[in-house]
């Protein structure tokens, strides 16, 4: 292998590529980074198993080839680089990297025992079994209003991801840890026959970072969603880089049951407003298991918190409010996740008692929706 790259373009699809590296692997091969050169590019390649990374970069290429180095050290040298040329050659199961006034020779590990990769890029075409273009702008929000609520807790895997499911000509999202759900649809281009998946909410989040960090952020190119023949692998391309993901291969839970109906009482509340309250009474919720009441009436929400190290608070927000005198108490931290995805100026909470779901909507927005289970009340008891 032999090529020439500029600094800053290596710079970057090395800590692309990067992402996909555990900090501490069980294979030390998993903790290199796969070089290979291909037509007029060099393409970076790394894999934890469950989440692997492609990304192609322009070069010039003298000589093919392919040759895995360790990624910290590789990531390290070149980012201390000037701007400029970068010469790699492959050297007698070494890499010799040459930009002006430095050199340096990394040993390295044979390709041969790296995991094979698919690609949509420079794969076979017989490899994909499905593929569908997304609009970049829609999903991104998409994965900003559901990934939050998938569980972190590794002891229901199925809960880790989000579930993709395509239906007419929509693309429904769904992440849920248990405590809370979030649903978001939006619109595809056509009707597509697609199967439904299990996705980690990690490679999720890692599609929205390089969409957000590529030069084009999402106005130009589309989304590529494509499935591996053998339904276990997805691949999503954008611009010069794929994300591929392992899907998780177990029945999701039936969330609709825990969606309830439209609730008996329903506030109207300005988000921003309701952000800065939560803020302020995490102070004193978070001292005290996470506990905020709620207490709507005459189209105002009050909201408490108390602990017995510091003391009290209440702050009273005006709102639009249609039902009867309610309570209910919620974990704040539910609360203040939803919000800090939540771009929308007002949203609506509807509740019918203390001890049923919140169910959260965008004011005018019937593509989402959110729901937080209930603490118990102690004087509902």
């Amino acid at each position: 292998m032999k090529a020439s790259i500029l600094q800053e373009n290596l710079q970057k699809g090395l800590n692309l590529t990067s992402r996909a590296i555990n900090s501490r692997v069980n294979l030390p091969i998993l903790g290199n980074i796969l070089i290979s050169t291909k037509e007029a590019k060099i393409k970076l390649t790394a894999t934890n198993l469950e989440i692997s990374i492609n990304v192609f970069l322009p070069a010039k290429k003298e000589r093919s080839g392919q040759f895995t180095i360790p990624a910290k050290d590789i990531t390290e040298f070149v980012s201390s680089l000037p701007t400029g040329r970068v010469d790699l050659e492959e050297k007698k199961e070494k890499l010799e990297l040459v930009s002006g006034s430095y050199r340096a020779i990394f040993n390295g590990m044979s390709a041969a025992e790296f995991p094979q990769v698919p690609s949509l890029v420079d794969g076979k075409k017989e490899d994909v079994l499905k593929k569908t273009k997304i609009d970049t702008k829609s999903f991104i929000k998409a994965v900003n209003y559901v990934n939050f609520a998938a569980a972190q807790d590794e002891n229901r895997p199925v809960l880790t991801g989000v579930r993709l499911s395509f239906e007419e000509s929509n693309l429904q999202l769904v992440a849920t840890d248990g405590y809370r759900l979030s649903l978001k649809k939006i619109k595809l281009e056509k009707k597509i026959d697609f199967p439904t998946l299990i996705i980690p909410a990690r490679a999720l989040g890692e599609v929205v970072r390089i969409i957000t960090s590529n030069d084009s952020n999402g106005e130009d190119e589309k989304l590529v969603l494509s499935i591996t023949k053998d339904k276990t692998q997805v691949i999503f391309s954008y611009a010069d880089t794929e994300v591929i993901a392992r899907l998780i291969e177990d029945k999701y839970p039936d969330f609709s049951k825990i969606i309830p109906d439209k609730g008996e009482n329903m506030a109207i509340i300005d988000r921003e407003e309701f952000y800065k309250a939560i803020k302020a009474a995490s102070i004193f919720a978070r001292k005290s298991a996470n506990i905020v009441k709620f207490t709507f009436f005459n189209n105002n929400m009050t909201i408490e918190a108390n602990a017995p190290e510091i003391g009290e608070n209440e702050i009273k927000i005006g709102i639009r409010y249609k039902g009867d005198k309610e309570q209910i108490a919620f974990n704040y931290r539910f609360i203040q996740d939803f919000l800090s995805n939540f771009d929308q100026e007002s949203l609506s909470l509807e509740i019918s008692g203390p001890l049923k779901p919140g169910l959260f909507k965008g004011e005018k927005d019937n593509s989402f929706l959110h729901v937080i289970m209930p603490v118990r009340l102690q004087d509902k008891e």
